[in-house]
């Protein structure tokens, strides 16, 4: 039993070092955007490219013989997306806007049907952070097509500074609930939920 619930927080400690990540990536594409140090168009098509790479490692992993869960109805679905992220670069709002939406149509889609094995593959647990933070980046770069400055207020700041705390939190928290034997891992998909909403939330804010 010892070992089960180090493995567990071994699992809990992964996922807040992966949310801290998250949070410190969006918070720094924010900044970037905000003071003039970065392209809304280049980083466009770099948010895309990278998110693209994610979504070939999530094929590869269903594509996996010993899970044999790429069906030819996901598969074409993740090809899709895929195709959506390879489109040209968007030079002005009205293409990001254009661009955005099939994308988004298309992760949707994707997401459906990956939810369904969530509970028997791996899969899902790594690919919903990449989708999360996908959608936050992706808000981030309406805003900044969107508006020609915005600006980095400190409400944003505070609640910036807040997230980071309640997810440094959930770890001590999460090792609490688990040596009581009460919850399982997927138990905690309510806070990592809860965490990529205050990030949500905190992005909103500079609108």
């Amino acid at each position: 039993m010892k070992t089960e619930e180090t493995t567990e927080t071994n699992i809990l400690q992964k996922v807040t070092e992966k949310l801290l990540a998250a949070q410190q990536e969006i918070d720094e594409l924010a900044l970037q955007l905000a003071l003039g140090k970065a392209d809304a168009r280049d980083k466009f098509e770099e948010i895309k490219s990278e998110f693209r790479l994610k979504v070939g490692e999530l094929k590869n992993i269903l594509a996996n013989p010993a899970e044999n869960y790429l069906s030819p109805e996901v598969k074409a679905k993740i090809e899709e997306l895929e195709l959506q992220l390879a489109l040209g670069k968007a030079d002005s709002k009205d293409l990001f806007e254009g661009q955005k939406k099939k994308i988004m149509n298309a992760l949707t889609n994707l997401e459906e049907d990956i939810q369904k094995n969530w509970r028997r593959i791996k899969a899902p647990d790594f690919f919903v952070h990449e989708v999360e933070q996908f959608k936050l980046k992706m808000e981030i770069l309406r805003l900044r097509f969107r508006l020609k400055k915005f600006d980095v207020r400190d409400d944003y700041r505070t609640r910036m500074q807040t997230v980071r705390r309640e997810i440094k939190k959930m770890t001590s928290k999460a090792k609490d609930r688990i040596n009581a034997r009460q919850e399982k891992y997927d138990d905690f998909k309510f806070e990592i939920s809860l965490a990529y909403k205050h990030i949500k939330n905190a992005v909103e804010s500079l609108n």
